[in-house]
């Protein structure tokens, strides 16, 4: 009982670094890494405390981030898709519509247009 508790109370800064790196293309073996515990012990206590496995955070991380860089910057999607790590352009379309129902560019265009009351 007393190693997970000890555990869980890692998660915060596990999040934290998961937040500060993530622009460069981190994976879970990263993550387990800069944890200090074991591979199967620690995906196993992430996936229960936080209901996603470690990867499946990191992607919806790593998405989140490119959306906000998408609203608030004007960088090409190339860019965006280089600068947060993922492997190609076309990696990085293909994985944001799976997850945004829209493409990079619509989420931009869409994000830019004011609402309509």
């Amino acid at each position: 009982m007393k190693r997970e508790k000890c555990v869980i109370q890692s998660f915060p800064a596990v999040i934290c670094w998961i937040n500060e790196n993530i622009h460069q293309g981190i994976n879970a073996a990263d993550v387990i890494r800069i944890s200090g515990y074991s591979r199967s012990y620690f995906l196993r206590e992430f996936q229960l405390h936080h209901g996603v496995s470690v990867s499946s955070f990191i992607k919806m991380t790593r998405l989140k981030a490119s959306a906000q860089k998408l609203v608030s910057t004007e960088l090409k999607i190339f860019e965006i898709a280089r600068d947060m790590g993922f492997p190609s352009q076309s990696t990085f379309c293909q994985i944001f519509k799976g997850y945004f129902n829209m493409s990079p560019t619509e989420f931009r265009y869409r994000s830019m247009r004011p609402t309509i009351q």
